[in-house]
């Protein structure tokens, strides 16, 4: 009778198999979750750029850069979506240097969409053939013109004056490497 008792069936190989299998898939879901939201929480341009409200664009202290850009787009072929999405990596990498370098000139953002919640900078956007970027030499925002397939540009401020723009992705590029060299 205790013979009965006390014998312990061992588990079949099929089963053992089985729930091998269930074990294994449930880890590698649970990693690929947890890989997945690293994933999506990739920091992001307006994460890490101060952006700017209309006169507070002209009024910061010392040399710094402001790069104007749109979140959702301002024309119909939304090109300057791509150009911006080329630029952010190295937009990035700059706010990381001057966060790294204390003498390095800060950057900061104008977000020119329209619409509300959009820092009401979109008035200095100018469209047509005759239209032009104008912001070189300009002290106060409301003289500021960017042409809409100029964006994004870069523009170098001194003394709450726009000494320098940058409106091709090439010349933006080769400015912010020079000056992280």
């Amino acid at each position: 009778m205790n013979r009965a008792i006390s014998k312990k069936q061992k588990p079949s190989h099929r089963v053992v198999i089985f729930w091998s299998v269930i074990g294994l898939l449930t880890l590698i879901f649970i990693i690929l979750v947890i890989v997945q939201f690293f994933n999506t929480r990739e920091s992001t341009l307006s994460d890490n750029l101060i952006n700017l409200k209309e006169e507070q664009v002209l009024n910061q202290e010392g040399t710094y850069y402001v790069y104007v850009y749109s979140r959702v787009g301002v024309t119909e072929s939304k090109l300057e979506l791509e150009k911006a999405e080329d630029l952010e990596p190295l937009i990035n990498k700059y706010i990381t240097y001057v966060k790294k370098h204390s003498n390095a000139n800060k950057i900061y953002g104008m977000v020119v969409d329209s619409g509300t919640g959009t820092f009401g900078n979109n008035s200095r956007l100018v469209d047509g053939e005759t239209a032009k970027t104008d912001v070189e030499g300009v002290s106060e925002f409301g003289k500021l013109w960017i042409h809409v397939d100029d964006l994004p540009i870069l523009m170098k401020i001194e003394g709450k004056r726009v000494v320098k723009a940058f409106t091709t992705e090439s010349a933006i590029r080769e400015e912010l490497d020079r000056v992280m060299e």
